[in-house]
């Protein structure tokens, strides 16, 4: 599954070399001073033949309803269950070192990591997904009325369900398939090369700041889109 994303990462390179002059044209100051607090890219993913030893799990409570930060490469997949529980597993010696406070996961300190760690939730629902990290996941029968999904980096997302109500925040060369999920009302914000697909039936409102690529794969009622750069909405229904 990494592999893929990986992929979807290369991909984007060449277009991040447009895309990234068009956001420091049209992002202006606030662009800027952002990236340089930020130190750049945060996260180096590099050889992590140290971590292939033994293997572990742990367990964590997740509180229902509740919105979610993945700070650390993750292989995450949700499913809706009575359950409200996560299982994060991999090498010991990263196992060992995670933190789970307050939503968020991560691991303190630099890490090298080739590969994310997998991380497994069930819950009724979660209101929100937070992926400053590159990530591969699945969300599994979700059934809710709103949910929040942000995006940094090469991420790889698939959905499927009913949501009366999404927002969506891309940043980076995410690719978030979102076809499967049944949705009345969409936002969707899109920094960089990243691409968003969904269906919703009622409302879109779309900005795409770069070279983002959003597809409507169902014709909503109203369509508000601003684009800022050489992104495209595709209307393939």
């Amino acid at each position: 599954m990494f592999r893929k994303l990986l992929i979807v990462f290369a991909s984007g390179v060449i277009l991040s070399i447009v895309a990234f002059s068009a956001a420091w044209l049209v992002g202006g100051d606030k662009f800027r001073q952002e990236f340089r607090e930020n130190d750049g890219w945060h996260w180096d993913i590099g050889d992590d033949d140290d971590y292939s030893g033994p293997r572990k799990s742990r367990t964590f409570t997740v509180e229902p309803g509740t919105r979610l930060a993945m700070e650390i490469p993750v292989e995450l997949s949700f499913t809706r269950g009575d359950k409200a529980e996560m299982i994060v597993s991999g090498p010991n010696k990263l196992v060992d070192r995670v933190v789970w406070e307050d939503g968020h996961l991560s691991i303190p300190g630099t890490v090298n990591m080739r590969h994310g760690l997998k991380v497994k939730i069930t819950a009724p629902e979660i209101s929100g997904l937070d992926l400053d990290a590159p990530g591969d996941v699945t969300l599994i029968d979700m059934q809710q009325d709103q949910f929040r999904l942000k995006s940094e980096g090469a991420v790889n997302l698939d959905a499927g369900g009913k949501v009366r109500k999404i927002m969506v925040t891309s940043e980076g060369a995410g690719n978030i398939d979102l076809e499967k999920l049944d949705v009345e009302d969409a936002t969707v914000r899109m920094d960089g090369v990243g691409n968003v697909t969904i269906g919703a039936t009622n409302l879109v409102d779309v900005t795409i700041n770069g070279a983002g690529h959003l597809t409507l794969t169902r014709k909503p009622k109203t369509l508000r889109s601003q684009i800022n750069g050489i992104g495209s909405v595709d209307h393939d229904y």
